[in-house]
């Protein structure tokens, strides 16, 4: 296998992958400068034949790509790997274009983040208001059919009204995917979710969904409400779902 131009292949298809490099190898058979690849599922490529070694490797690598952190690594003494991570960009869908929609684009393109913006209304839905990201302008159900979600894509739900969050976490949830916040008071995030259970959804995915959206930092403003739930984001991106559930709860303590 050529292993350059397989990368080469994956990245050109937005594949998320570890690259694995040895450094300093072991016994005679594992050399320095022999690479692997390891997708998010564990599955490998370019094996060393020792599948001791393999297994070590892609442990590893599965963890690093879950830590989303390059890092080097002695896995046994005297067998020192580099983890490389190849990671497709983390796409932001925000269903609702009202204020607190135009500095979460601010923020969440600098952070890195490929952002859509979805709103029924053209004249909120416009790429006027909203520069150098998609902005489609249509009904939430139908815009939603047609986007591809999967666990690379984070959502934001800040519509203008109940009867839209119900629209589109009704087509969100059934899907695999990333990060999913819902925007609104108390009493709109029960009903909304009293709804989707009733309609079907399952109470172990509605968990799932981070509400009242954003880390609770006091935010009041349409700035500092984006603010909030672009660190939330963050956190999420870097440290994973349980360990920003507990990073709110000891904020709110």
């Amino acid at each position: 296998m050529n292993i350059i131009l397989r990368i080469n292949e994956l990245i050109a298809d937005s594949r998320s992958f570890c690259l694995a490099t040895i450094v300093n190898g072991f016994g005679n058979d594992i050399k320095p400068g022999h690479k692997l690849i390891v997708f998010e599922n564990g599955s490998l490529e370019g094996g060393t034949g020792n599948m001791t070694i393999n297994k070590a490797i892609c442990d590893q690598a599965v963890l690093t790509l879950a830590q989303d952190k390059n890092q080097l690594v002695e896995l046994k003494p005297g067998l020192i790997v580099y983890f490389d991570i190849f990671a497709k960009t983390k796409k932001l869908v925000i269903c609702g274009a009202g204020h607190i929609a135009i500095p979460l684009v601010e923020f969440t393109r600098k952070l890195g983040f490929s952002v859509t913006v979805i709103d029924d209304r053209p004249e909120f839905a416009s790429q006027v208001r909203f520069k150098d990201c998609e902005v489609i302008a249509g009904n939430f159900i139908s815009v939603l059919k047609d986007l591809k979600i999967d666990k690379s894509t984070y959502i934001v739900v800040i519509t203008r009204g109940h009867e839209h969050d119900v629209e589109c976490l009704t087509e969100i949830l059934p899907r695999e995917s990333g990060y999913v916040g819902l925007i609104g008071s108390k009493r709109r995030i029960r009903f909304v979710l009293e709804i989707l259970f009733n309609k079907g959804i399952s109470a172990e995915r509605l968990q799932d969904v981070f509400t009242p959206i954003g880390l609770p930092i006091g935010a009041d403003s349409p700035e500092e409400i984006a603010l909030s739930i672009a660190s939330e984001l963050i956190s999420f991106r870097r440290l994973g779902n349980e360990k920003t559930r507990l990073l709110r709860n000891a904020i709110k303590e």
